[in-house]
């Protein structure tokens, strides 16, 4: 079976809606053998899909039996769902706005995580400072590395990394790396741009902590152009 989770459903949506694939058409009964659930249970997950529009029913023998729609109609479902959320998202950003002196500090978790942050570091379109990189993060997202670092190149967004030597670091376009001395011997990284600091922990399942300052990001910025200076191209 497919996950089909990440697309809006359930589990239990999910599973029914890939069980009534492979079978074609079943009744609530065999739908809840088949999947070890509880037949009243299997009605209102039903429920649920047909009101998105991925499952029909019809009567044989006055008995009902039901049917997954063409796959493309997920595809339509979160096309809707797509533009619904559109028409909210101004509203929704009326409400996150945050006055420019607020401090915030937040924590991510996981790969997801740090995609996100990947996807708000080129969102702000700002230059990138990044200190105490060893490299860890082509072993743990060799993927998204790739895709952050080709919208670097796109959007010209300027990136400077101070690196412990003895490690490959995988570079765009416009990314310069200069080399710390031996006695910087960082197990984190530090990540600087527009008015955020990123601090990452590489212990496994992965953390980062963002801070959002002017102040904190310019001390930062400060500390790091100094080591800047002195570092060895």
């Amino acid at each position: 079976m497919y996950d089909l989770t990440k697309f809006g459903l359930t589990r239990q949506e999910s599973e029914i809606y890939n069980c009534l694939l492979m079978h074609h058409e079943l009744g609530a009964a065999d739908i809840a053998k088949s999947l070890h659930y509880n037949r009243s249970l299997v009605y209102s997950y039903l429920d649920s899909l047909i009101g998105k529009g991925l499952v029909s029913y019809f009567l044989k023998n006055n008995v009902k039996y039901f049917r997954a729609a063409d796959p493309e109609m997920l595809q339509e479902y979160l096309k809707d769902k797509l533009s619904e959320y559109n028409k909210l998202l101004p509203e929704l950003k009326k409400l996150s706005k945050r006055s420019k002196e607020e401090i915030s500090v937040e924590l991510y978790r996981g790969k997801e995580g740090a995609y996100t942050l990947m996807k708000d570091i080129i969102r702000s379109r700002s230059d990138i400072d990044v200190l105490g990189y060893q490299g860890q993060v082509e072993e743990i997202m060799p993927i998204y590395l790739k895709q952050y670092l080709r919208q670097l190149t796109e959007l010209k967004i300027k990136e400077r990394i101070l690196a412990k030597k003895g490690y490959k670091i995988f570079k765009s376009k416009r990314t310069e790396v200069r080399y710390l001395s031996k006695e910087f011997d960082l197990p984190t990284s530090i990540v600087i741009y527009s008015n955020k600091v990123l601090t990452i922990i590489y212990q496994e399942p992965f953390y980062a902590v963002l801070v959002t300052s002017n102040q904190v990001a310019k001390t930062y910025k400060n500390f790091f152009n100094v080591l800047w200076k002195n570092a060895k191209g």
